[in-house]
């Protein structure tokens, strides 16, 4: 599901959360998640103002099922914004590193949501 308010939405394959990643999305959440099964990591676009044609970017990660549905208004993590997307496509591959580590929440994850 991607909302509406984005020009620009990219999302990388999905990534099994591990055991270590879905104890601490309990913790943060503190709810029981029987579908959360994934990462759905994304790039995210806007036009940084409505005059403008230049994109600003974030990286977003979102619990998903298996069948990459997830719910847009509730991110794990997002990112400081950037303005230009190969920064924010290089943060994207770090970000799927330490998930298929299973070491996401040992990451240093600049801002969490």
């Amino acid at each position: 599901m991607c909302p509406t308010n984005y020009k620009d939405f990219y999302q990388k394959a999905l990534v099994p959360i591990g055991s270590n990643d879905k104890n601490c999305l309990k913790n943060l959440i503190s709810a029981d998640l029987p579908d959360h099964s994934h990462w759905l990591i994304a790039l995210e676009g806007e036009t940084k103002d409505q005059e403008a044609v230049f994109y600003i970017w974030k990286v977003t990660i979102y619990p998903s099922d298996s069948t990459g549905s997830f719910s847009w208004n509730s991110p794990y993590y997002s990112s400081p914004i950037y303005d230009s997307i190969h920064m924010a496509y290089n943060h994207a591959n770090d970000l799927e590193k330490c998930s298929k580590n299973d070491q996401l929440y040992f990451s240093k994850l600049n801002e969490r949501i």
